[in-house]
């Protein structure tokens, strides 16, 4: 060996050189390595925070199970989705960046190779991924194991025990190919069909005429009478509105069910103690308001983590504005990945871990369209604690926010559009409510400490005009941030791209 000695310069290099490859590794190295935690990802498809028990829902018993994860997991009560419908929200989690800036502005895949996924960067460190359910809304990323459906046949279920059967066989498989894994857990309750409706019962006949073997749905007991069930806080008392959440509530039980089911599942495996447990809503109900709107209702999601030994348990957050899009880098923080240099969220790992974190008092929301041409009502979103404003550039005092036939919109089918349509006719307070859903404004601001559920739009009162700047101002740095879109728009008091119509 050379007795050559080395300067103090050489080994500040070595040193420095040294440290920077101890900081590159994961600290899941060497032996730790087979402790690095399991991850699952269960997610409701159109379920209105307020559903849930252990966020105020007083009907006894409804989500027993979500309330237990909720009881081991950090609770938040101002998380947000990104977007309002499903496949822009879901490509966005799995991505970190808003539909605008993956490209998934409506129903349409993200583009192979437009930027990293959470499921894909997770293969690249050794995790068998897979997913289960709301295929369309995966299909653009790197799986293990891709499930559309279950049940086969061209056909998904709702059964518990089928996404419990197709669950364990992941795990198993993950076990023998000895490797950590990452499950995307995805059940369609409570989205419609709702449970006895005859919605569904329609639905399954079509699927029935070209898939003949398909089964039923799983047949559900309501939850509640029709006298005693707690309407959706944004809707009017109206007899067919009480029988249609009687059937939604319905199909949330059997969500909950389901997440019993993959919770139970985790426990008999042994694994509760090693893996991180997300829980969320896609966004609200599909009803009036909600889904495929951007008010703070209609993206706020009941958002449990659970991770055993590093998030206190039973622990609630209402101080800080969390998104889905911070599901990504949260991960792979957690996990020592290097996060990918473009990203809209950002980790939540410090809040998880019970500390303060900064620049977490506001949260930016998107729509745009289901596809070009189809149901485009572009809406944009910014809330804080106290105040809401929406920017609609496709309200113009004549368009309505109705399909191009006349038709209501998914969120807005079944009986509660139909039943406010009809009383309209009778009760005026109905109808003035009814044209302002349909027709909206250009501008909305809501304070929301005394008008939660965004009825009463100040934005065109003089005393508010300060409020509403700041708003804007708020909003516009965030789209200049992220290069969205409809800037131009909003500044300039403009409506949306004109070729967004052209399908």
């Amino acid at each position: 060996m050379s007795s050559k000695k080395i300067s103090r310069r050489e080994a500040m290099i070595l040193m420095f050189g040294t440290s920077a490859a101890f900081a590159m590794q994961s600290r899941f190295s060497s032996g730790e390595k087979d402790r690095r935690p399991n991850i699952v990802v269960f997610t409701v498809d159109d379920m209105d925070i307020t559903s849930v028990n252990c966020y105020g829902n007083p009907l006894k018993n409804l989500t027993p199970n979500m309330d237990r994860l909720a009881s081991q997991s950090m609770r938040f009560t101002n998380a947000h989705v990104s977007s309002p419908i499903c496949m822009p929200c879901r490509q966005s989690m799995m991505t970190g960046l808003h539909p605008h800036s993956n490209g998934s502005m409506g129903f349409v895949e993200v583009a192979e190779g437009a930027c990293p996924s959470l499921s894909g960067i997770l293969m690249k460190n050794g995790y068998y991924t897979a997913s289960i359910g709301k295929g369309r809304d995966y299909k653009a990323f790197e799986w293990d194991n891709w499930i559309n459906g279950l049940g086969g046949d061209g056909w998904y279920s709702r059964k518990p025990a089928a996404f419990y059967d197709e669950t364990k066989k992941i795990i198993e498989t993950a076990r023998d190919a000895d490797k950590p894994f990452y499950i995307g857990v995805n059940t369609s309750d409570p989205h419609r069909p709702f449970a006895g409706s005859e919605q569904e019962k329609e639905f399954v006949a079509n699927v029935r005429k070209q898939y003949p073997h398909a089964p039923d749905f799983p047949v559900m007991e309501p939850v509640c009478s029709e006298a005693d069930v707690p309407l959706l806080p944004y809707l009017p008392d109206l007899p067919d509105l009480r029988k249609e959440t009687v059937q939604y509530l319905t199909c949330v039980k059997r969500a909950d069910d389901t997440l019993g089911k993959i919770m139970e599942l985790v426990e008999e495996k042994g694994l509760a103690e090693n893996t991180i447990f997300i829980f969320f809503s896609d966004h609200d109900a599909p009803m009036p308001t909600a889904k495929q709107n951007c008010y703070r209702h209609s993206t706020v999601t009941p958002l449990m983590i659970r991770w055993p030994g590093r998030i206190k348990p039973g622990s609630v957050d209402s101080q800080h504005f969390v998104s889905t899009l911070d599901i990504m880098p949260t991960l792979l923080d957690a996990l020592d990945i290097s996060v990918p240099k473009r990203q809209d969220g950002r980790s939540m790992l410090p809040v998880l871990k019970g500390r303060k974190q900064n620049n977490r008092g506001e949260v930016f929301t998107t729509y745009n369209y289901v596809y070009k041409g189809t149901q485009v009502f572009p809406m944009r979103g910014l809330h804080t604690k106290k105040w809401s404003y929406v920017f609609n550039p496709w309200s113009d005092g004549v368009k309505k926010r109705l399909q191009g036939t006349g038709q209501p919109t998914d969120n807005q089918s079944g009986l509660s559009l139909a039943a406010m349509q009809k009383a309209a006719h009778t009760d005026p307070a109905i109808r003035k409510r009814l044209d302002y859903i349909l027709l909206r404004r250009r501008e909305e601001l809501f304070d929301l400490e005394n008008d939660p559920y965004s009825f009463n739009n100040l934005a065109e009162k003089p005393e508010y005009k300060a409020r509403l700047n700041e708003m804007r101002e708020l909003m516009i740095k965030e789209m200049k941030r992220t290069g969205d879109p409809l800037l131009e728009s909003l500044i300039k008091g403009q409506s949306y791209p004109a070729q967004w119509d052209q399908g």
